[in-house]
């Protein structure tokens, strides 16, 4: 029990680690790796490197995956271009299997005291070293936990395993355990490193290690499936491609292994002396050949890869929508280029809003998952133009460009907010079996109102005064249809608190609308901004 409870430890304090070092890393860092893999897609091999470097640092090939379906997604990047980085993600965590095949008890030590200094000394409290200390905590909680897996095993009796490792691991029964230590870990370097443990005391020898890890590696691969969820389109394409990787090294290996076995050769012999006769080293070597050995054809062949990852998922609506048209990386050089494309984006946003409301006649062939679809999309269109602009400030913009620059966030937090009280209304309208004749006129004068919007746009100046006229305070005559339905006998009780939810998001989408057409009138921003550049000349 003291062997099962020690290695059960060691995976918790691993699993812990590899999170926290996750997490903090990614926010210590992440539009810095951002930036890293978009400028590192000029050509397979360095795709391939900088997925690697990312792989490394977060010890997760899921992260990277995630990270490159983020930037394909806001279509910072194409498919194509994120697969050598997805690729690469799985060359990284070889790292820490080779970091397990090292005595590192001392390292832990010295990493727990530092941390224990930083949390003392507060400076876990400063922004600027708050993440790095939690990536200090999340490494040594990572080594102690390699250091428990290393150690237990050690404890073990071996002469009652003996006949049962003698005459039931097979290698299909190992490829087996393999599978299902990876299901349980999601990661195929965990699994490495128990196999590592194992045979480093001779409790299974280098021919069953081979099959563990082959069935590790694949395990891995598949459980991305399960842990990508409900995921579709782009970013399922990536699970896929994560999938190829597994399964092409898994292949090529094997061959190589039964090869070698058909010529004469004994493999594990010939993979002992690859490690100096380390079977730690040998182990460590073979996960990192596996991942080579799928990295290196899906990156170079990526174009192949692309089109088998689009046929077995198809880009959907919400990818089309989710994609920025204006802005992008490249266009943040010149500021004043810069604040024009952020405004087109967000006057494109205003344009789709009428499609977030039901349509209460709709037209054959039309589902509300579409619009759905184009709620989500926008919503990551407007993320992507907020952290456009956020990137546009932390260049150190001259005043005025400033002024605008924060201008155009609130506005896009308004149009935000408009998107989704537009979404939870048409939910809530949709939700009546039959559609009562307040909530289809509520839904309709909201179509008008937010329509008119939209003309405002192209339309003269004025527009945009007579729309916040029109959207003026209404709380006297909505309050009244709230006391009717309340007191009313005309409505089930079900249906009354829907009508009321329906007319409390109908006066919030009014205010919303209002605001955004004082903040769009140029008498609100660009004259202004025309008068401050008059008063500087």
């Amino acid at each position: 029990m003291t062997v099962l409870a020690e290695m059960m430890a060691g995976l918790g304090l691993l699993f812990m680690g590899l999170a926290a070092m996750s997490t903090h890393l990614q926010q210590a860092t992440g539009r810095k790796v951002r930036v890293l893999l978009h400028a590192a897609t000029r050509s397979p091999v360095a795709g391939l490197v900088c997925g690697a470097v990312a792989g490394a640092a977060t010890q997760s090939s899921n992260a990277v995956a995630v990270i490159s379906g983020n930037l394909v997604r806001s279509g910072a990047l194409s498919a194509r271009d994120a697969i050598p980085v997805v690729a690469g993600g799985n060359l990284g965590t070889a790292l820490l299997v080779f970091i397990a095949a090292i005595d590192l008890r001392l390292v832990v030590l010295y990493l727990v005291a530092l941390a224990g200094f930083a949390v003392h000394f507060r400076l876990d409290r400063r922004p600027a070293w708050r993440d790095w200390v939690g990536v200090v905590l999340g490494l040594a909680l990572v080594l102690l936990g390699l250091d428990f897996i290393k150690s237990a095993p050690r404890h073990m009796e071996l002469t009652a395993l003996a006949p049962w490792l003698a005459t039931g691991l097979t290698p299909v029964v190992a490829f087996a355990a393999g599978l299902a230590a990876a299901g349980i870990s999601q990661s195929s370097s965990t699994s490495a490193i128990l196999v590592l443990a194992l045979a480093q005391i001779g409790i299974i020898g280098l021919d069953d290690a081979f099959y563990i890890v082959l069935g590790a590696n694949l395990g891995a691969g598949l459980s991305t499936l399960v842990a990508s969820g409900g995921l579709e389109g782009t970013g399922r394409q990536l699970c896929y491609v994560h999938i190829l990787v597994k399964a092409i090294g898994c292949l090529v290996l094997f061959l190589a292994w039964e090869g070698a076995r058909l010529a004469g050769i004994d493999p594990a012999t010939a993979l002992l002396a690859a490690g100096h006769h380390d079977i730690a080293a040998s182990v460590s070597f073979l996960f990192l050949a596996l991942q080579l050995a799928g990295a290196l054809p899906v990156a170079l062949a990526r174009k192949a890869t692309e089109r088998l990852a689009v046929a077995l998922s198809p880009p959907t609506a919400e990818d089309h929508a989710s994609r920025p048209r204006f802005v992008h990386e490249q266009g943040l050089g010149e500021p004043a280029t810069a604040l024009d494309l952020s405004q087109k984006e967000t006057e494109r946003l205003i344009r789709r809003l009428p499609r977030l409301l039901p349509d209460l006649d709709p037209a054959p062939g039309t589902r509300e998952e579409d619009r759905t679809a184009l709620w989500r999309g926008s919503a990551a269109v407007a993320r992507a133009i907020d952290h456009f602009i956020v990137a546009l400030i932390e260049r150190r913009l001259p005043r005025e460009e400033l002024h605008v620059a924060l201008q155009q966030q609130a506005q896009l937090e308004m149009v935000r907010a408009l998107q989704d009280a537009l979404h939870e209304f048409s939910d809530v309208v949709e939700a009546f079996p039959r559609t009562p004749p307040l909530a289809f006129n509520l839904s309709e004068s909201l179509r008008t109102i937010v329509l008119s919007l939209v003309d405002a746009l192209d339309g003269a100046p004025q527009d945009f005064e007579i729309l916040a006229e029109l959207t003026s305070d209404r709380s006297e005559l909505l309050n009244r249809l709230r006391r009717n339905l309340v007191s009313g006998a005309a409505h089930g009780e079900e249906e009354a608190r829907g009508l009321l939810h329906a007319t409390s998001l109908f006066e919030r989408a009014l205010w919303l609308v209002r605001r955004i057409a004082v903040a769009l009138r140029p008498s609100g921003n660009e004259a202004k901004r025309d008068k401050a550049l008059a008063e500087g000349a």
